[in-house]
Protein backbone atom coordinates (compact mmCIF):
# COMPACT_ATOMS: atom_id res chain seq x y z
CA UNK A 1 0.00 0.00 0.00
CA UNK A 2 1.06 3.52 -1.15
CA UNK A 3 -0.04 6.53 1.23
CA UNK A 4 0.84 9.88 0.32
CA UNK A 5 2.66 11.62 3.36
CA UNK A 6 0.95 14.86 4.84
CA UNK A 7 3.20 17.86 2.76
CA UNK A 8 2.74 20.99 4.99
CA UNK A 9 2.54 24.09 2.79
CA UNK A 10 5.22 26.33 2.28
CA UNK A 11 5.47 29.58 3.33
CA UNK A 12 3.95 31.48 0.52
CA UNK A 13 0.98 28.62 -0.26
CA UNK A 14 0.23 29.14 3.92
CA UNK A 15 0.49 33.18 3.83
CA UNK A 16 -1.51 32.89 0.34
CA UNK A 17 -4.13 30.76 2.34
CA UNK A 18 -4.52 33.00 5.00
CA UNK A 19 -4.93 36.16 2.87
CA UNK A 20 -7.51 34.23 0.90
CA UNK A 21 -9.71 33.41 4.43
CA UNK A 22 -8.89 36.26 5.83
CA UNK A 23 -10.54 38.16 2.63
CA UNK A 24 -13.42 35.89 3.17
CA UNK A 25 -14.42 37.04 6.33
CA UNK A 26 -16.69 39.18 7.54
CA UNK A 27 -16.88 40.80 10.96
CA UNK A 28 -19.19 43.26 10.33
CA UNK A 29 -21.64 41.63 8.69
CA UNK A 30 -23.94 41.61 10.55
CA UNK A 31 -23.80 44.92 11.47
CA UNK A 32 -23.95 45.28 8.04
CA UNK A 33 -27.32 43.65 7.36
CA UNK A 34 -29.17 45.61 10.73
CA UNK A 35 -27.94 48.99 11.16
CA UNK A 36 -30.72 50.20 13.40
CA UNK A 37 -30.96 46.77 15.13
CA UNK A 38 -27.01 46.85 15.79
CA UNK A 39 -27.28 51.05 17.13
CA UNK A 40 -30.15 50.46 19.25
CA UNK A 41 -28.89 47.36 21.03
CA UNK A 42 -25.38 49.20 21.99
CA UNK A 43 -26.99 52.29 22.61
CA UNK A 44 -29.03 49.91 25.46
CA UNK A 45 -25.97 48.11 26.22
CA UNK A 46 -24.16 51.09 27.20
CA UNK A 47 -27.16 52.32 29.46
CA UNK A 48 -27.35 49.07 30.96
CA UNK A 49 -23.56 49.37 31.53
CA UNK A 50 -23.76 52.43 33.57
CA UNK A 51 -26.89 51.86 35.41
CA UNK A 52 -24.78 48.46 36.32
CA UNK A 53 -22.04 50.26 37.64
CA UNK A 54 -24.22 52.82 39.46
CA UNK A 55 -26.44 50.55 41.24
CA UNK A 56 -30.02 52.04 40.30
CA UNK A 57 -30.86 49.30 37.10
CA UNK A 58 -34.41 49.72 37.17
CA UNK A 59 -36.86 46.43 35.51
CA UNK A 60 -38.32 48.49 33.29
CA UNK A 61 -34.59 48.67 31.22
CA UNK A 62 -34.52 45.00 31.89
CA UNK A 63 -37.19 44.17 30.61
CA UNK A 64 -36.71 46.81 27.04
CA UNK A 65 -33.75 45.08 26.96
CA UNK A 66 -34.99 41.66 26.49
CA UNK A 67 -37.38 42.65 24.10
CA UNK A 68 -34.64 44.05 21.78
CA UNK A 69 -32.31 40.92 22.30
CA UNK A 70 -35.21 38.76 20.45
CA UNK A 71 -35.59 40.89 17.36
CA UNK A 72 -31.78 40.48 17.10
Amino acid sequence: MVREVYQPPTVTEAKQQLRTAFANTEYFGFIKKHPLESAGASLLAGILFGRFNKGQLSPGLLGLAAQLLKRV
